[in-house]
């Protein structure tokens, strides 16, 4: 007789603002190895709505994405949209439908406050939201990991053993 292992109905979100592309990318990796159950997505600040102008250069939503793409094995979802509290931004991941949300004609992250109510709405306290927005604002990278509550000690302790810590951890349960 094999005994099974419960998996938890318990949903976690934890969230992370990254300087730079190569640090969010290695975390993505990692993440992406310990666990395929999660649901990563990244926000980030662009200038440039074009990516053949600049193709190649890391920092652009498209080339993100293909990185993400590779690591995660999966054709990633990648849109742009303009906020007027942070500027142009990209979205890669399975939470592009909720930014690109229409509401009255404007997407839901084009508006005002939009941004802030999404991850608000996905258990990110208000101090973190803040901190993520005008992380968004410098330039930062913002990576939104979502799964199960079982994964979260194992991603948090092999993040720590690969010196990618979360240093802002959400660990607020949705349900």
């Amino acid at each position: 007789m094999k005994a099974k292992i419960a998996k938890s109905d318990h949903k976690f979100v934890f969230s992370k603002i990254y300087s730079d592309s190569f640090h969010l990318l290695e975390a993505a990796e990692i993440i992406t190895n310990a666990s395929s159950a999660c649901e990563l997505s990244v926000l980030g600040k662009t200038n440039i709505l074009n990516s053949a102008q600049n193709k190649g250069q890391i920092n652009t939503g498209i080339a993100i994405k293909d990185h993400l793409s590779k690591i995660t094995k999966e054709v990633m979802e990648c849109d742009y949209f303009y906020n007027p509290e942070i500027g142009y931004i990209f979205i890669i991941g399975p939470l592009t439908s909720i930014f690109l949300n229409d509401l009255e004609g404007k997407s839901l992250g084009a508006i005002s406050v939009g941004p802030y109510g999404i991850l608000r709405g996905l258990g990110i306290s208000h101090k973190q939201t803040i901190s993520h927005i005008k992380a968004l604002k410098k330039g930062g990278y913002l990576m939104i990991v979502r799964g199960y509550d079982d994964d979260l000690d194992i991603l948090e302790n092999i993040l720590r053993t690969k010196a990618c810590h979360i240093h802002e951890r959400n660990s607020q349960f949705v349900h």
